[in-house]
């Protein structure tokens, strides 16, 4: 479905321009929705026969929620056109815009986007483009912006805040369809709608002539190209909606937003020839994100971190040094240089560079530092460049998008623009979510489906600096469940995994936390792969669940492969059972930790759990499911349990616990696998056999 807005100044003729547009995509077999997006809610009047239809707003005040439906508020109109309208609140009552936004959640929660059409045209208010009448300017929203206007002054001065708005939405991808003159009769008009239309590089799509014609099939509640048809008029409206057909196969051909500033929009006033264009736009930032479920941190940071993993590519940070240098240490999950059993050194900092952005870099431009950098990196061979902007290229607007595609032309190779552009983009979470959809870009589309072949969505070695036999037993449990691993990522690998991970028909998280579950989502929904619900196991009890489920999806019979996990797992816990049975632990643990197979260890070894704590330090989840059953960790609370319990063992992954005179230990995460927990287990013992205060604390 390709959807379409069209903005313009009240009053300047956008209901009766969609209308028509709506009709005539209908009558080349389009099945079309129109959505008018304006209080005065009458944007579809011409498509119903004259009549106005009730609101969406109106509906969902009068109908309780248990009985609404979305044909209740869908009309067929004329030509089959669907027909909406959003409405408003009383007059100086409420928020027009959040009533667009409302209705914008019930369609799609009732499913419009299902119904198979091929456009969807938006009908929008655009005098003031607040958030609310902002919606349809929203990647996702709509994939072309058509704005009317005419050759009056504040027609065009409110076509260039429209463009203003877009551009706050703009990440990079081209939406604007271009300008539709809707003529008033002014002297001179087309020539100060060109001038406008050159400066803001768009072009005229179709010069609408002023006809009697539209009165009169107005006043008969019909379209023109119902009342005139092959009128000029009718063939000006035709000419809009083939434009929007050719956009649609072709998304190529639409325009980026570039608005004027208020010194060039002095010049269109007094139509004089337009100065300074250049200077004159606005800074392209992207839409701030905001996520619930993090603490605000920079998305150039978790960019950086995801695309440095990638063996045979590189990374250029497009900005200062320091920015560059404190996202890498503090966002990377590589920075630890990572080494084989050969000794060989996969250093992070081989993988960064930095265009050392500096004052002249924010009055000048970056775009020189950034080509001079890649032309660097191409010289000394890398063929895959990812260009992780942060915050000063957003600000100083500098296109980073275009100066990537140039670069990969110029020099033939990938050079692949992350837009993380630091904070402006979100937290570290969005910014991972970029560095994605960019690493995704190289995968090759494979026609079938290896059902032998999964993917693996994060590292279970990650933060091990040797790999180990432990490595092999994950590695053993994919083997025994009829698997061959064919990508790890994020984690450990090069372009060449990357290019093949669209071959897997299965894939695994390495463990089921936040950011692995969210790209795992993104991975799979683009490339038709089934996820498993269960990622790979910790502890004998997930992995029973894990061989399950794959026996489910595969059809494999794996139950000679649980009996010999079993027996192996009894013969190994039994040792070091008399260890560790009749010892106890206090357990103090982070609302988001899913620590099950630590539970089930400690039953297993006989360790008595004495109390659990939940850490406050993530406030998201105070009061939430996570929470409950477990007493509130502040400071001093563990020291006082100690002194009451006399725990044998605290486990907790608070530093600040650490500092406890007892015996203290990190919970961690073992790796998955049995020969992960068999570690994890023996380890524990070893701990709890340990003095209770080291050495040099007594000293």
């Amino acid at each position: 479905m390709f959807q379409v807005a069209i903005y313009g100044k009240g009053g300047i003729g956008k209901s009766t321009i969609s209308a028509n547009v709506s009709h005539s995509l209908a009558g080349m077999g389009k099945k079309v929705v129109q959505i008018g997006c304006d209080p005065k809610h009458d944007s579809t009047r011409l498509l119903l026969g004259g009549k106005t239809q009730d609101t969406v707003l109106d509906y969902l005040r009068k109908t309780p929620k248990e009985r609404r439906s979305l044909d209740d508020v869908v009309l067929p109109g004329s030509g089959g056109v669907s027909c909406i309208e959003a409405g408003g609140p009383e007059p100086g009552v409420g928020c027009a815009g959040r009533g667009i936004l409302t209705m914008f959640d019930f369609l799609d929660g009732e499913g419009l986007n299902d119904g198979g059409y091929d456009y969807k045209l938006y009908d929008v208010l655009g005098d003031v483009v607040c958030g609310g009448f902002a919606v349809p300017l929203r990647k996702g929203n709509a994939d072309a912006v058509y704005i009317v206007t005419s050759g009056e002054f504040m027609s065009l001065y409110a076509a260039n805040n429209i463009l203003k708005g877009l551009q706050n939405y703009d990440d990079g991808t081209p939406r604007v369809g271009g300008l539709i003159l809707n003529m008033r009769g002014m002297e001179n008009e087309l020539e100060y709608v060109r001038n406008f239309a050159e400066g803001v590089g768009l072009p005229i799509v179709s010069c609408i002539p002023r006809d009697p014609l539209f009165a009169d099939a107005e006043s008969r509640g019909m379209t023109l190209s119902e009342a005139h048809p092959g009128s000029e008029a009718d063939v000006a409206l035709k000419k809009i909606a083939e434009d929007v057909v050719s956009k649609s196969m072709d998304p190529s051909s639409l325009y980026r937003p570039r608005p004027l500033g208020d010194d060039a929009m002095d010049d269109v006033a007094k139509g004089n020839p337009i100065k300074n264009i250049d200077k004159a736009g606005y800074k392209r930032m992207l839409n701030p994100v905001s996520d619930g479920r993090s603490l605000k941190s920079c998305a150039g940071g978790g960019a950086i971190g995801y695309s440095a993993m990638v063996d045979g590519t590189h990374t250029v940070v497009h900005g200062p040094t320091s920015c560059a240098y404190v996202m890498s240490c503090y966002f990377s999950d590589t920075l630890t240089p990572y080494r084989d059993l050969r000794g060989n050194a996969r250093s992070f900092w081989k993988r960064v560079s930095c265009t050392n952005l500096d004052g002249s870099s924010s009055v000048f431009g970056g775009l020189e530092s950034l080509r001079s950098v890649v032309r660097e990196r191409a010289g000394k061979g890398d063929d895959v460049v990812f260009v992780v902007s942060m915050c000063v290229p957003g600000m100083i607007g500098d296109d980073v998008v275009g100066c990537c595609a140039e670069l990969s032309e110029e020099l033939g190779i990938r050079v692949v623009p992350v837009p993380a552009n630091g904070v402006s983009a979100g937290t570290v979470i969005h910014g991972r979510d970029l560095c994605i959809n960019a690493v995704l870009d190289l995968v090759e589309p494979a026609e079938t489906k290896d059902p032998g072949l999964i993917n693996i969505i994060g590292d279970y070695r990650s933060h091990r600096r040797f790999e180990s036999a432990l490595d092999e037993s994950v590695e053993k449990l994919i083997r025994d469940a009829g698997f061959r691993v064919n990508t790890i990522y994020p984690g450990k690998c090069d372009v060449s995994d990357i290019r093949a991970m669209g071959r897997a028909a299965f894939a695994v998280k390495a463990q089921d936390d936040f950011t692995f579950t969210r790209t795992a989502d993104m991975i799979c929904e683009r490339f038709g792969i089934r996820l498993m619900r269960e990622p790979l196991p910790t502890g004998m009890a997930a992995a029973e669940r894990w061989l399950d489920e794959v026996s489910s999806l595969t059809g494999r019979n794996l139950e000679g492969v649980k009996s010999r996990m079993r027996l192996e797992y009894e013969n190994g816990i039994r040792g070091i059972r008399k260890r560790t049975e009749g010892r106890s632990v206090l357990i103090v643990e982070r609302p988001t930790d899913k620590n099950d197979w630590l539970y089930e260890l400690l039953e297993d070894l006989g360790v008595r759990v004495l109390k659990t704590r939940e850490a406050t330090y993530n406030r998201w989840f105070m009061g939430s499911e996570a929470s409950e059953g477990k007493e509130i960790h502040s400071s001093g609370h563990v020291a006082s349990d100690v002194e009451e319990l006399s725990p044998d063992l605290v486990l907790s992954d608070l530093y600040s616990d650490l500092q406890i005179k007892t015996r203290c230990w990190p919970i961690g995460r073992p790796q998955p696998g049995l020969a992960g927990i068999l570690e994890y287990a023996e380890r524990l013992w070893r701990v709890l056999h340990a003095p209770a205060v080291e050495g040099w604390r007594s000293a």
